[in-house]
């Protein structure tokens, strides 16, 4: 879809995901790094045999090639000049202003490459008060507030175990940045896209967002569920061989759901038949008015998880499927890699590293067919230190000579 592109990536572990979902589209992604690598290369996971190697930086620039460059020498600089001759897309992720002092920001090199489109990723943005802040995924998912929301309400907030603040700012990025190709198609010149990892946070909850602006009421945290007019309505239940999902809550939106639980809980023998008589569509309406016993739900949300916690994930999937409940199995990591959906889907993907090995990566969220034929993704494995430096800089003209002279000398 993206083949006849080129990008230029300069992004860390902050962006790094932006080149990638460019790559599974096709694109050639160049992946600069500088001569001792990238910061990226030092994020956990590891590789079980290879403590040095960053599984996470692999699952990332897996599908680009790989080279290594200096800019903070004029003559590094002249060489990304030499790659940018033919590129389409540029993407940084270093702090507010550091390109500029290189003199490669974005009105520098507009001016030299009036169709390049470059993208930039920053924990605030480049301009406003905080725009020379430095974020963590923490500070981050705090300062847009998903933050708020995670954890229990009877302790402070916590942090989103799995960073994820960087990702969707990475994947905004990679949607921007088409926008703007779509745009140069339309003008003949680039733009400047401009990421904030904390509007990207923010948009990710834009539900609780928008309450203060529409003036609804503010959402309240409550681990592992919901709370509905001061009422706790957990989300997740343990069985016997680890949690489910299980959303089983009274009113007009999903009432009819926990209904259907309730002739299953009687089913099965694990609550008494007079509760059939009771409707969870119009429960909370009638227990805020005194019309119906505002303990009853709780029991009922006690029955079903004294009953689940007796099954599997397995047997509570088949549960679902009868009796149309709102509940998934929480899968691990092993029920995922044995998924026979994401099998079907071709959702896992063998790739041969430089070295021989080969290792099972991910493939691209999406199938795209191109005239009734599933679109392959790129299948080119993540690139060693340097890897293409001969490869990439011979097509701009330099010999392997000239290559091996400016890695002696700290270019490369």
């Amino acid at each position: 879809m993206l083949s006849p592109y080129r990008v230029v990536d300069l992004t860390d572990e902050r962006g790094v995901l932006a080149g990638q979902m460019l790559a599974d589209l096709g694109a050639d992604v160049i992946q600069v790094e500088p001569p001792g690598g990238s910061t990226g290369r030092g994020v956990a996971p590891f590789f079980a045999d290879r403590a040095q190697e960053s599984i996470y930086w692999a699952a990332y620039t897996r599908g680009k090639r790989g080279v290594t460059c200096n800019l903070e020498d004029p003559r590094g600089r002249d060489l990304l000049f030499g790659l940018l001759e033919t590129a389409d897309f540029l993407i940084e992720s270093s702090d507010v202003g550091r390109m500029a002092a290189l003199g490669l920001s974005y009105e520098s090199l507009h001016e030299r490459f009036p169709r390049l489109i470059y993208t930039s990723i920053s924990a605030f943005g480049q301009t406003g008060p905080k725009a020379d802040y430095v974020g963590s995924d923490l500070a981050i998912w705090a300062a847009g507030t998903p933050l708020l929301m995670t954890g229990d309400d009877d302790r402070p907030p916590i942090r989103v175990s799995q960073p994820q603040s960087w990702g969707h700012a990475s994947g905004d990025a990679a949607g921007g940045s088409m926008l703007a190709l779509h745009a140069r198609h339309q003008t003949g010149r680039g733009q400047h896209v401009d990421v904030s990892a904390q509007v990207s946070a923010a948009q990710a909850t834009l539900g609780q967002v928008l309450a203060y602006q529409l003036g609804a009421v503010e959402p309240e945290r409550f681990g592992g569920g919901v709370k509905i007019r001061g009422q706790g309505i957990r989300g997740t239940a343990d069985v016997l061989d680890g949690h489910i999902v299980l959303m089983m809550a009274p009113g007009p939106a999903v009432g009819h759901f926990a209904n259907h639980a309730i002739k299953w809980l009687v089913d099965s023998g694990a609550a008494e038949p007079a509760l059939l008589e009771e409707d969870m569509v119009t429960y909370a309406d009638r227990a805020a008015v005194g019309q119906a016993d505002p303990e009853l739900f709780p029991r009922i949300q006690h029955l079903m998880r004294d009953r689940v916690a007796r099954t599997t994930k397995q047997e509570m999937l088949q549960v679902s499927i009868d009796y149309d409940l709102l509940l998934a199995p929480v899968l691990t990591l092993v029920d995922l890699g044995e998924s026979r959906q994401l099998e079907h889907r071709e959702f896992w993907n063998e790739i041969e590293h430089a070295d021989g090995r080969r290792v099972t990566y991910p493939g691209p969220p999406l199938k795209i067919l191109v005239d009734d034929q599933p679109f392959g993704h790129n299948r080119r494995p993540p690139p060693e230190l340097g890897q293409h430096n001969v490869e990439v800089y011979g097509e701009v003209g330099l010999s392997e000579a000239q290559i091996q002279q400016l890695r002696s000398e700290g270019v490369l």
